[in-house]
């Protein structure tokens, strides 16, 4: 069990996201700022405006409203929906890219309509890589012509314009480490780690299950979770001298398109590209062939930004909520979505029913290595700023509903909710105040985890636990709590997510968690050390 719970730690650590594919495969050149689906609302859709919702009346809460949370005052099930259909339309939200920065730029008007007081920008520095066309051909041999790809490996490198042409060879350790790949194209599979749920139960402080849903040998595979694995891979690739590589995920073209990892903000000099399990079947058969891989990158430093919000209180310590902006999908992430609803409630509570100021901490670049988190750490750590902070609650792609492959491989719904966890240090009022969290929202099946590597500096391939809000505890010593699901579709770009979110759990999930801050904000912050 040791031994599985150690590989299990790293790969997990490694690849939620920090973390259901519906389209098609990937064409030979796409743009990474506009691949999103083009998703219009339900015209069935009830978009009145109900008790809550953003454009009701901004009238203050009584004082019981910071003790105990009224949900008839909370944003409505119909809002989350339509906001979710916006990050499905947004598309890929790369750091740094326009589509990202824009969608920065509209949760500063909603918070601002929620009635945030205090909103400010803190600028990111960001060396950016970016790509908007790749392709991939194989120029001789029995079968010559262009290649149909899944996507690119981010950070990989870069190509000329004109694409790097060299022989393909099979991946093997022998031939990495005895100078065979220097100068060719590498056609390698792409690591696979699965774990059972079992492995959760056995690691987790509590779990809620009331139901009794999960089975210890039930399989929990999910691609990211062997990005250590990539990772290292494309490390050997690159001392190799590989010109180029090709990774061969084990899944259909449907399922395989638009995969999105590693980003750990290190851009190697292996450019990369992935195809589906049909494609690496074709391409294994033209081993000695001469391939072009194009992947015309540009590295350029840019700015990013993190979005900051006040809600002030009786006293200058704080409490925090956050999420991050920049993602994959519309799952990857809603959080943001979330805390506007979280803010617009906490907002009309008043100031003295709330015991500390409420700071909304929407960070930039989890999808670069955690920049903007790390920024954020660095600039208040001896302003007194991180000092204030007695916790912090990251919540993340809520309300996910479990798609997984059916027997074609193909993602589809199982009628289940994606399981979720809740890292934390084992700071008793922390862990019980997260417990009452997950009952409260009926969010089963759950598990309270501990720091899976409690040692961890924190950096993104280091990480204590999967998920952004592993930087504030492993490298700000910030007690944290992180909220995270981990759905099979996580870190695909160009898929719709309006039909993989229940709603009404997300919205249980939004309330509950303005509980948990509430809760929180009343424990002493010497007790939740």
């Amino acid at each position: 069990m040791r031994i599985a719970v150690r590989h299990f730690s790293k790969a997990l650590t490694l690849g939620f996201g920090a973390l259901g594919l519906v389209g098609l495969s990937l064409a030979a050149a796409c743009s990474d700022d506009d691949v999103g689906a083009n998703v219009t609302p339900d015209a069935s859709t009830d978009t009145g405006v109900g008790p809550g919702e953003m454009d009701a009346a901004d009238s203050a809460l009584p004082p019981v409203s910071g003790v105990t949370v009224d949900e008839t005052q909370f944003l409505g099930a119909d809002q989350l929906q339509q906001w979710q259909v916006d990050l499905d339309n947004r598309g890929l939200r790369a750091t740094g890219s326009v589509a990202h920065e824009g969608y920065v730029d509209e949760l500063m008007a909603r918070l601002s309509a929620a009635g945030v007081p205090q909103l400010h920008f803190e600028n990111v520095p960001l060396t950016r890589w970016s790509v908007d066309s790749w392709s991939l051909e194989v120029t001789s041999g029995g079968n010559p012509g262009a290649v149909e790809t899944a996507s690119y490996i981010p950070y990989s490198g870069q190509t000329p314009t004109e694409g790097e042409t060299a022989p393909l060879v099979a991946y093997s350790e022998a031939a990495a480490t005895g100078g065979q790949l220097a100068g060719k194209i590498v056609l390698f599979q792409v690591p696979k780690a699965p774990v059972t749920l079992g492995v959760f139960q056995a690691l987790s402080l509590r779990t809620y299950d009331p139901a009794q849903t999960v089975s210890p040998s039930t399989p929990y595979d999910r691609s990211y979770m062997a990005i250590g694995a990539l990772t290292a891979l494309l490390e050997k690739l690159q001392a190799a001298g590989a010109a180029g590589a090709i990774g061969v995920l084990d899944a259909p073209a449907v399922t395989a398109h638009g995969t999105y990892f590693p980003y750990d903000r290190k851009i190697r000099q292996v450019p990369s590209l992935f195809v589906d399990r049909v494609v690496g079947a074709r391409l294994a058969a033209e081993i000695g062939s001469q391939v072009k891989l194009t992947l015309p990158a540009k590295v350029e430093t840019v700015q990013t930004r993190n979005l900051i919000g006040m809600i002030p209180g009786a006293t200058d310590e704080l409490t925090v909520v956050n999420s991050h902006t920049d993602g994959t999908n519309g799952i990857e992430d809603n959080g943001p979505n979330a805390i506007v609803g979280i803010a617009k409630y906490l907002s009309r509570v008043p100031k003295a029913e709330l015991p500390r100021s409420i700071m909304i901490l929407l960070s930039s670049g989890h999808f670069a290595g955690g920049a903007g988190a790390e920024a954020f750490l660095a600039a208040h750590r001896d302003d007194g700023l991180t000092a204030r902070i007695a916790s912090i609650l990251t919540i993340e792609h809520m309300g996910a509903q479990e798609w997984l492959p059916d027997d074609s491989g193909v993602l589809a719904p199982t009628g289940k909710p994606e399981p979720s966890a809740i890292f934390m240090p084992n700071v008793t009022p922390l862990v019980d105040a997260a417990y009452a969290a997950l009952e409260r929202a009926d969010a089963a099946p759950s598990f309270v985890m501990p720091p899976l590597n409690p040692n961890a500096d924190g950096a993104a391939d280091t990480a204590a636990w999967p998920g952004e809000g592993q930087y504030f505890w492993a490298q700000g010593q910030i007690t944290t709590a992180n909220y995270i699901t981990g759905p099979t579709y996580l870190l695909n770009w160009g898929i719709t997510t309006a039909d993989k979110v229940d709603y009404a759990r997300m919205r249980r999930e939004a309330v509950s968690f303005t509980q948990m801050l509430l809760d929180l904000s009343r424990i002493p912050a010497s007790s939740l050390r």
